[in-house]
Parts: structure tokens; C-alpha cells; sequence
């Protein structure tokens, strides 16, 4: 069913119900860059920072514990009863993990806060920041060399939006997994038709997103980029390209789970789509610069480098310390040890894919890693270095994520931490009466190598057991 708005900002409905689709309002603010207040940081799509996944060493005494923090744990007991009180929640393992290293991070702030400053030390702000620095140098070091070929004005930009080759899309997710049950499946179908049912009814597009869970998207409106045909998964792409601007689809299954996606209006995205657009045409600029660029630098992989990179993929903490090297150029290398940072800041899906991908995907990743190196060597060995004011800019977005840390933790540097204020952070959470707040990838492997914790992966199939239980009102037998 098609909804439009009315002057009065009723939705009116007309006929058309082909595809499910519905026109939406965008949240005020929309247009902005998701990253507005902030330094913004143009990085290729697959070296996107987002949650990180680390592993843990474990005791065979831990029985009946699926993490540790210090003396803080989670317990099978306490994370089904959190996964109670989430529900609707995908009860996957994978889905399950990422929440019970949300918990893993969170605990190790509140443990290192009360012992040094996060706010303000060097060290930590030079180490969770160090992606970003380099993301800016690139982007000045490109705007340097391809800058002045590529020119986007506000026609130019409307042109290719009416064309339509091009497409800002965005998505709400519902979760599924491999161990997701036919149950849990129509459950996180329902919800999606409800999300989508408010849509249609003249519900926000921020609320419908505030009910996703897909956390690589979540808190920039959903956005999935700017796009062209074949980008996404077949089910998506078929959908996504019969889309008109400012309608959402029907809800759409993939191997991740259910989803809505929406395209929105020009007039809601203009300065939006047309800053893309210019992203887009720079990286395929760079993309035909790059290809000679390792032949000209005498690019040299090798023999273990595909074997590391799968070791890496599975425990990128363990590498950060690595002598071994990956590769070599004329005038410098590609260690172990930078590879294991860029690693740490993929999505916990895609390295849990990278273990198992084909050797001609992580050769292609590999070089471009090694194109990225040789550019951040030849742009310092011009000179070229961050302003002052970015530098400030990028110690400020840590100090924020800080302070949103130990307001959410009731954080007080001055005192022991207390373990209630996390109980209360993870219950806000996963009930969505709470903000999640955000933990770079690289600041939580610091934080990480200062306490003594622990992941008990093989728990968590036991928790999600007593969970399915507890949802058929069948109180599960065995030890707590």
C-alpha cells in the first residue's frame, strides 16, 4: 500500500500495493552527515569501525560463566534473564556473542576508569583514535591529488538522483541466525510488519530505526551508503532499485533477517546524497590510480600472508604485538601487527566470513591494505600532517564517547565502580529504554590489555537453552 501526506500530514492512501511500499517523513536532520559535530571521516566500505570481537582465555573452572570481568561476572543465569527481557531478540549465537561482549566492554570501562584517565590520556587517545588520523591524512592526501577532477554541484547531483544508477538507501533490521527457530523467525517477522505497519500510519523514520538491529547502521538513520545495482544482497537489490524516492519497501528476508529499506526524498537528502556522490566518484578515481601503484612500487606478498590473515580474522588482539609481515614495497612493509588494527575495526560478521573467504577476496584485501600503507608513507614523507583543529576535533569525539560511558555506567573516578550501575546500563539496553553507547574497536582492545577477562563462548548455546525454556514456561533442569 502506498501512503503519501497529506498538507495536513494525515497519510492519504491510494491503490498500489505491488511491492508493499509506503512514503515516509525523515527525521529533521536527515540531510546532515551522520558524523556532523564531528570530524568527518571518509574511509572505503570495508574497513568500516564498528564493533569490535575479541576472545578471551578461559578456565575450566568458569563452569556456569559465560564472561569475566576482574571479579565481575555474567553468569547463564543472568544473560537468559536478559534475553527475557529483549525479546523480540534474535536467540543466535552470533547475535547473543556480540551482546556479551557489549557487556565484556562496558565492565572493563568501569574497572579501568576508577584506575586511570580515559578523558585525557595520551596513550589511549592516541591509540583509539590512531584509525581516524590515518582515515584524515588519506582523505587530505586524496583531496591533494583528485580533489580538483571531480566537481559535484547541487545539478549535477540532482542528475544522477532522477537517474536513479546511484542510491542513498537506508534500512531497518530485524536479526535472524542459523540457530534462529521457526518460532523466533515469525516472531522477528511480525515485528518488522509492525515497524512497517506504524511507518505506513505516519510513524518517523527514526523511531522505526530506533527498533533496528543492525549496530553498524543504527545510529547514522539507518544510512547504508550510496549505491549502485549488485551492492547488495540479491533480495535487497531487487527491492531496492523499484524503489521511487521517499518510499520504504515491503519486508524484505535475507540470510540476516527481515528488513525495511527506504529511499529517501532529494529534498530530505540534497547536500547529503551530492557530499556521497563526490565520495563515490573520488574512490572510483582513486581505484584506477591505485591498480599501477603496486607494480610501480614493486608490491611483494607473502607466502603466509593469506594463512596469517585467516589467523588474524580469528584473534586480531592476539596479533597487535606481531613482528611478521605480510608484504613489502619499495621503501616500507606491511606487518602483522598494522593488519591486526585494521582487522579489529571490521564488523564482528565480516571477520567471522574473512576465516573462511576465498584466498582471491583476502589477497584483494591484503593489497588494498598495502595500497593504504604506501599512500600514508608518501603523504608523510611530503609533509603532510593533520591540522590542529582535526586533531583537537578527534581527541574531543573520545572525550565524548567517554563522557557518554560514565554517564550511562554512573561512572565516579573518584570511587570504586559498582556493579549495579552496569546491571542497570545492560537492563536500560536491552529493554530499549536505553541509549547504547559507543565503544570504538581499538579504545576497547586498550581497555581490554588492563584487566584480567574472559568469553566462554561454549556457554552461550546453554544460556540461549534455559532462554527458550524460560519463553515456554518449562523452568530448564541442571546446574544454575
Amino acid at each position: 500500500m502506498m501512503a503519501h501526506e497529506d498538507r495536513s500530514g494525515r497519510p492519504a492512501h491510494s491503490g498500489r500495493r505491488a511491492l508493499g511500499l509506503a512514503s515516509v517523513k525523515l527525521p529533521r536532520g536527515f540531510n546532515q552527515d551522520p558524523m556532523s559535530g564531528k570530524m568527518r571521516i571518509v574511509s572505503k566500505r570495508s574497513l568500516i569501525v564498528v564493533l569490535l570481537v575479541l576472545t578471551g582465555c578461559v578456565s575450566e573452572s568458569q563452569s556456569g560463566i559465560v564472561a569475566r570481568v576482574e571479579d565481575w561476572t555474567l553468569t547463564e543465569t543472568r544473560l537468559a534473564d536478559l534475553l527475557v527481557l529483549a525479546q523480540p531478540f534474535p536467540l543466535d549465537s552470533a547475535a547473543v556473542e556480540d551482546l556479551v561482549r557489549h557487556w565484556v566492554g562496558a565492565a572493563a570501562i568501569a574497572q579501568v576508569s576508577s584506575k586511570e584517565n580515559l578523558s585525557d590520556g595520551e596513550e589511549v587517545v592516541r591509540f583509539s583514535t590512531w584509525l581516524e588520523r590515518d582515515e584524515a591524512i588519506l582523505q587530505q592526501e586524496r583531496e591533494e591529488r583528485l580533489g580538483e577532477t571531480v566537481v559535484v554541484d547541487s545539478s549535477v547531483a540532482e542528475r544522477f538522483f532522477r537517474d536513479g544508477s546511484y542510491r542513498l538507501l537506508a534500512h531497518v533490521l530485524r536479526r535472524v541466525g542459523a540457530e534462529t527457530t521457526q518460532e523466533e523467525r515469525a516472531l522477528q517477522r511480525r515485528t518488522a510488519q509492525r515497524i512497517l505497519d506504524e511507518l505506513i500510519a505516519g510513524g518517523s523514520w527514526s523511531a522505526a530505526v530506533s527498533e533496528s538491529e543492525d549496530p553498524d547502521t543504527r545510529e547514522a538513520s539507518g544510512l547504508l551508503g550510496l549505491l549502485v545495482r549488485g551492492e547488495l544482497p540479491p533480495e535487497l537489490d531487487r527491492v531496492a532499485f523499484q524503489l521511487q524516492p521517499g518510499q520504504v519497501s515491503g519486508v524484505t528476508q535475507t540470510s540476516r533477517g527481515f528488513h525495511i529499506l527506504h529511499r529517501p526524498s532529494l529534498e530530505e537528502v540534497s547536500d547529503l546524497y551530492a557530499l556521497h556522490l563526490r565520495d563515490r566518484f573520488l574512490a572510483e578515481g582513486e581505484e584506477k590510480s591505485d591498480q599501477g601503484l603496486l607494480v610501480q612500487r614493486s608490491w611483494l606478498v607473502s607466502a603466509d600472508a593469506i594463512t596469517s590473515l585467516r589467523g588474524i580474522a580469528g584473534d586480531p588482539s592476539a596479533w597487535l604485538g606481531t613482528d611478521l609481515l605480510l608484504g613489502s614495497w619499495q621503501g616500507g612493509t606491511l606487518s602483522g601487527a598494522m593488519v591486526a588494527r585494521y582487522v579489529l575495526a571490521l564488523p564482528s560478521a565480516a571477520r567471522r566470513e574473512m576465516i573462511a573467504a576465498p584466498e582471491g577476496s583476502l589477497e584483494a584485501f591484503v593489497e588494498q591494505l598495502a595500497v593504504r600503507g604506501i599512500r600514508l608513507s608518501d603523504a608523510r614523507e611530503r609533509g603532510l600532517e593533520l591540522s590542529e583543529e582535526i586533531l583537537i576535533q578527534l581527541e574531543e569525539n573520545h572525550r565524548a564517547d567517554v563522557r557518554q560511558w560514565h554517564q550511562e555506567l554512573a561512572i565516579d573516578e573518584t570511587a570504586a565502580p559498582e556493579r549495579s550501575n552496569l546491571t542497570r546500563y545492560m537492563e536500560g539496553l536491552v529493554s530499549r529504554r536505553g541509549v547504547t553507547a559507543n565503544l570504538r574497536p581499538l579504545f576497547e582492545a586498550w581497555l581490554l590489555e588492563r584487566v584480567d577477562w574472559a568469553l566462554v563462548e561454549s556457554s552461550i548455546p546453554k544460556a540461549l537453552l534455559r532462554v527458550r525454556s524460560l519463553l515456554e514456561g518449562v523452568e530448564p533442569s541442571g546446574p544454575q
